[in-house]
């Protein structure tokens, strides 16, 4: 137990992230709150592309599908609050065939799997690192444009896992798949699809 304690806080001491790098931004807090009222507003599948030890910054980029879908780009920083927690405060970025866009605060918690599952009898060594694991978290909406203008201010609870390959190949570091949920999709939906678009 204390060498995987230590592994980790040498992951997350590299280039001087600490849990002491967290009391800037003790505000942070998820509103997630998951429920049988919920249904899937969109889910979000990312690479990630860059993540920076010695900030904790990252960016990770992909596509969305649900009631928006579109691509997606986010900046996220993991701001550690224990040898096994962080915390974060992302921007999300999505933009559909339209070209409406829609601007996202992503705030919440998360944690690693100090242990993925690995298989010893395999000569390549193991699959995930240990700096992936599930998230959870809210989306609130800053800024919308065309037919997303209307969900400014809206709250949306999320769930996400975050998994990072020990091997690292082509320019990807690890992929992220996340769900964000609202209580009333149906309604947004049908906001969006009857949002009037202009004839070319």
């Amino acid at each position: 137990m204390q060498n995987r304690r230590n592994v980790l806080a040498g992951i997350l001491t590299m280039g001087g992230i600490t849990a002491a790098a967290a009391s800037a931004h003790d505000d942070l807090q998820p509103q997630a709150v998951f429920n049988s009222g919920l249904q899937l507003f969109f889910a979000q599948r990312d690479a990630v592309i860059t993540f920076d030890t010695n900030t904790g910054i990252g960016t990770h980029m992909g596509t969305v599908e649900g009631a928006i879908a579109g691509t997606s780009i986010t900046n996220f920083q993991f701001i550690p609050t224990s040898q096994s927690t962080i915390k974060f405060d992302n921007r999300v970025l999505i933009t559909d065939v339209d070209g409406d866009q829609i601007l996202f605060s992503h705030v919440g918690t998360g944690r690693f799997l100090l242990t993925p599952l690995a298989d010893s009898t395999n000569p390549l060594g193991n699959l995930m690192s240990p700096t992936g694991g599930p998230l959870v978290g809210t989306y609130t909406t800053l800024q919308g444009s065309g037919k997303y203008a209307f969900l400014v201010g809206r709250k949306f609870p999320c769930k996400m896992i975050g998994s990072n390959s020990t091997r690292p190949v082509g320019g990807a570091i690890g992929n992220l798949y996340g769900e964000i949920y609202s209580d009333n999709v149906g309604v947004i939906t049908s906001a969006i699809k009857a949002y009037p678009r202009p004839i070319d």
